[in-house]
């Protein structure tokens, strides 16, 4: 730019020297002619008006040469807002891909998250059944056990069968030719045994012996002591019976006879014992061949011939078949032992499945992050992608401007330049008038002065061209100094903020290196604390599943202490009605035999006398219908039966309604526990409400259940009322007062309270919001409130509006010392 000013210099110097010769040229031209004063002025005035406009025309020229920088400029601007605007649309694709990989994971991750929820439903559901079965078990085992005990009671020393008092003399009595009975000598499956003992009936207490005269024996050695009757079987008597075939038909099962193990030299007995009696499986089919045969289901319903039919909810003989050496008794206690086995092992299987479910539940909380993380990375995409593509919609409208200021410049330079051309074209006319105006001056001296002069003219004209072009190159310079100036002062600005920013950023990095030393020094005593955490996790990991094996042995023995003390307690009872029924007995006992006294009993001889006697008199009254003493026996066996069901059902009845009055004096300790306890919460939290006292009273104290409950209230400053007469407030603050008194005694997981401050006043409203957040510790609140108490100490609020188009919008917003955004509320 220095060489161009001075070659400028140097150039205008060499003007001023032509402008000197030109001027003495011209001077030569007026000395030498004056004729021609008018055609030289006007040639002058040409001359001057050339100049202008050649004047005027580099004007515009320079001013098109500014333009063109301009546009050259700007072009370059938008050239790079364009490539800006590539990259920004380049980068839609990426985010796009990326969203859908997102979108792709969260799908994923929710499947899993789902699968991971059947599981879990699939094990409490799983866990549920399993609790039903033990329950049904532990049901079942109760029963069994409350059998043994009835059982284990009636039995002697001769098993389980509870025999009466004449067979059990016989067989303590050990004569000889006396087998024993049948039921003693009978063995059977258990899965046919209620049938095949049902259908022996009483005539399993029958004693089998060698021949009549055995029985005989026995029957005399009954009537000496007194002992009662019993049905003797000789087996001398008892002969086989052809059976016909069974009936082929679903649901038969075989002939009692058939079903039952016995020897082979007891047949006659057995024949005689369970006759043609046919086991079925249910009463469908013993409905469908009642008439053809005498017929009892497996679980001991029993149709006769005739058609009568005898079934119930116990089996059908209070005896047993005992050979395989498992009775009643046994059976029962075996059937105790599996049920036993069975608890143990649902219980294990309990246990398992709270083991998966804990584990389900832990891999289910893993999914359930897993989603969160992955739906922040979706909302992050997605606010990416929104930014690129508002981005995108800037540039192209920065773009779509400066395309309009490009066109402007374009058209600025257009009129310049039809500008230029008319100052060419006045520029040609005004040349060609020179020439006509020095053609005039031809013949004189003149046109060679004038000639000279436009030589020097020229001349003069090429060095203002080179000054006119000096001065261009020099516009363009300065306008790239002025640009460049621009960009100094912008790029000096840019400095001072970046060292400013430094200085800033210089002072937070020393802030930040001091915390961050800090922060480290915090760190390292936190690894150490999580190293010694670690350490004492894993200690009391290995103590807890220690505790949990011994918590499952102590659950262990404690299920099996308590079946033993069910077993005593059942045997307790069992022993204790036994002896209540011997009390009894010995009673009767005295009762007959009444009051006597020892010398009035006669001698041997005597009693000998009456014992012959009686024999005769025995004898005149045969032959005796054996038929009838057996029919006797059965209905005696029956009646027998009968009176100790209804015994055993009085005594039920007895416990049952034990009881109950047990329930119903431990459900009302319970109501009264819970009452007082919310009473004095009640009176404590409406007294901080209301500044008042209030206090809770039972209609009737002795029965609360057949009463009700009554709310005495009584607000600060204010009489007792009834709850009905009070204001909305008042009310409110009762109902509340009753509602956290529930709460603080026996917390639920959350509260719904909808507007339950909306008839309150401020102060109020301010009592009843601390009292929500102080129980919020204990509990989730979730409440519907327009007020500025609640709001202001919950951890997160929800607004709902409501559009133009009546339609709600719901909106998020934190409060807090952390939140951004203030929600106004007014009292």
């Amino acid at each position: 730019m220095r060489d161009i000013k001075i070659e400028k210099s140097s150039v205008k110097a060499d003007v001023q020297q032509k402008q000197a010769e030109l001027e003495e040229v011209e001077a030569e031209i007026e000395a030498i002619d004056t004729e021609y004063d008018e055609v030289k002025a006007e040639l002058a005035e040409r001359k001057d008006e050339l100049e202008d406009h050649k004047s005027e025309r580099n004007d515009l020229q320079r001013e098109k040469d500014r333009l063109i920088d301009e546009s050259r400029r700007r072009s370059n601007a938008e050239s790079e807002k364009e490539q800006e605007l590539d990259e920004a649309r380049e980068a839609i694709p990426e985010l796009e891909s990326k969203l859908e990989d997102l979108d792709d994971e969260l799908a994923k991750a929710e499947r899993n998250r789902a699968q991971i929820d059947d599981v879990v439903e699939d094990l409490k559901q799983e866990k549920r059944e399993l609790q039903d079965d033990l329950d049904s078990v532990e049901d079942e085992i109760q029963a069994k056990q409350q059998e043994y005990a009835e059982l284990e009671a009636k039995a002697d020393q001769s098993g389980d069968s509870s025999y009466g008092r004449a067979v059990s003399t016989i067989l303590n009595a050990e004569k000889p030719g006396v087998h024993g009975t049948v039921g003693q000598l009978g063995g059977v499956n258990r899965k046919y045994a209620t049938a095949c003992e049902t259908a022996a009936g009483g005539r399993m207490a029958h004693v089998v012996v060698d021949d009549d005269s055995v029985g005989q024996n026995c029957i005399e050695y009954l009537k000496s002591r007194n002992a009662g009757r019993a049905t003797f079987l000789p087996l001398t008597e008892m002969h086989d019976r052809n059976l016909p075939s069974a009936p082929s038909v679903p649901g038969v099962v075989d002939f009692a006879y058939n079903l039952v193990d016995f020897d082979s030299q007891y047949s006659g007995v057995f024949a005689y014992v369970l006759g043609d009696t046919l086991v079925v499986e249910d009463m469908e089919t013993a409905r469908d061949l009642m008439g053809d045969y005498r017929l009892v289901t497996l679980d001991g319903e029993l149709v006769e011939k005739s058609g009568a039919m005898t079934g119930g909810s116990k089996s059908g003989s209070r005896y047993s078949f005992s050979k395989s050496g498992k009775g009643q008794l046994e059976r029962v206690a075996q059937r105790i032992n599996e049920l036993e086995d069975e608890r143990k092992s649902i219980r294990e299987d309990v246990r398992d499945v709270e083991d998966r479910l804990d584990d389900a539940r832990d891999r289910k909380s893993d999914a359930t992050d897993q989603v969160r993380s992955i739906e922040s990375d979706v909302e992050r995409t997605e606010s990416e992608l929104e930014d690129a593509k508002q981005r995108i919609d800037d540039l192209e409208d920065e773009l779509v401007a400066m395309e309009a200021e490009r066109e402007a410049v374009n058209e600025q330079m257009e009129e310049l330049e039809a500008e230029i051309d008319d100052h060419e074209e006045s520029i040609a006319e005004i040349e060609d008038a020179i020439a006509e105006l020095e053609t005039e001056l031809a013949d004189s001296r003149i046109p060679e002065l004038t000639a000279e002069a436009e030589d020097i003219e020229a001349e003069i004209e090429e060095y203002e061209d080179r000054i006119d072009e000096l001065d261009g190159e020099l516009n363009e310079l300065q306008l790239e100094k002025q640009y460049a100036e621009d960009a100094i002062e912008d790029l000096h600005d840019d400095i001072e903020q970046a060292q400013n920013r430094k200085a800033e950023q210089e002072e937070k990095i020393a802030d930040l290196e001091g915390e961050i030393e800090d922060q480290e020094a915090l760190l390292e005593e936190k690894r150490d604390a999580v190293a010694e955490l670690e350490d004492e996790l894993a200690d009391l990991k290995d103590e807890r599943e220690d505790v949990k094996d011994d918590l499952r042995e102590a659950q262990q023995e404690r299920d099996d202490k308590k079946a033993e003390v069910e077993t005593v307690e059942n045997r307790l009872e069992s022993l204790r009605r036994s002896e209540e029924r011997l009390e009894a007995d010995i009673e009767q006992l005295r009762e007959q035999v009444g009051e006597y006294d020892a010398e009035e009993i006669p001698d041997l001889k005597e009693v000998e006398k009456n014992i012959e006697r009686l024999e005769r008199q025995m004898e005149e009254l045969e032959p005796v219908n054996m038929l009838a003493i057996e029919e006797y026996d059965d209905v005696k066996s029956d009646l027998d039966d009968i009176e100790e069901r209804k015994s055993v059902l009085v005594e039920e009845r007895e416990g049952i309604r034990d009881r109950i009055d047990s329930y119903e004096d431990q459900k009302k300790a319970t109501f009264m526990d819970a009452y007082e306890a919310i009473a004095e919460q009640f009176t404590d939290i409406f007294e901080r409400l209301s500044n008042g006292t209030g206090t809770l009273h039972l209609e009737d104290d002795e029965d609360p259940f057949e009463g009700g409950l009554t709310m005495k209230a009584q607000p600060g400053d204010k009489p007792i009322q009834r709850l009905d007469a009070m204001s909305g407030g008042e009310k409110s603050l009762t109902a509340l007062a009753f509602i956290f008194a529930i709460q603080r005694y026996n917390p639920a997981p959350f509260y719904a309270l909808d507007e339950v401050d909306a008839f309150l006043d401020a102060a109020n409203a301010e009592r009843v919001g601390e009292m929500v957040d102080e129980l919020a510790g204990d509990a989730q609140f979730v409440v519907v409130s327009h007020r500025s108490a609640m709001m202001e100490r919950s951890e997160r609020a929800i607004g709902v509006t409501m559009q133009g188009d009546n339609v709600s919008t719901v909106t998020g917003i934190q409060l807090g010392d952390d939140g951004d955004e203030e929600v106004p509320a007014d009292d």
